[in-house]
C-alpha cells in the first residue's frame, strides 16, 4: 500500500463522506484487503491536515458536524484563557 496520495479525495468518489462526520473527515474502504493479513480496512484523510491518530479522535471526528473539533478548540483556548485570566480574582496580601 503505497503511503502518498494520487487523487484528490475531495474530488475523487472514492472518498467517503460521512453524514454526520466533520465536513472536512474522508475515508476509503478497501473491501478487497486481508485484515488477517495485517493490511488496511480502511484510509482516513483530513482536508484540513488534522486526521485523527487514536479511535477516541476519529469519534470526535464522527461527532463534529459542522466544523473540525481540532481547529475549533485552537480557536477557543486562547480566548478561554484570556477569560479565565481576568476572571480570577487577584490575591493580596
Amino acid at each position: 500500500m503505497s503511503s502518498t496520495l494520487e487523487t484528490n479525495p475531495a474530488e475523487n468518489i472514492n472518498w467517503r463522506k460521512h453524514k454526520n462526520a466533520c465536513p472536512f473527515y474522508r475515508e476509503r474502504w478497501f473491501p478487497g484487503n486481508d485484515v488477517m493479513a495485517g493490511e488496511p480496512m480502511y484510509q482516513v484523510f483530513c482536508m484540513k491536515g488534522t486526521p485523527p491518530v487514536t479511535l477516541e479522535e476519529q469519534d470526535r471526528c464522527f461527532r463534529s458536524k459542522t466544523c473540525c473539533w481540532r481547529l475549533a478548540e485552537n480557536r477557543k483556548s486562547p480566548a478561554a484563557e484570556q477569560r479565565v485570566s481576568e476572571e480570577a480574582p487577584v490575591h493580596t496580601p
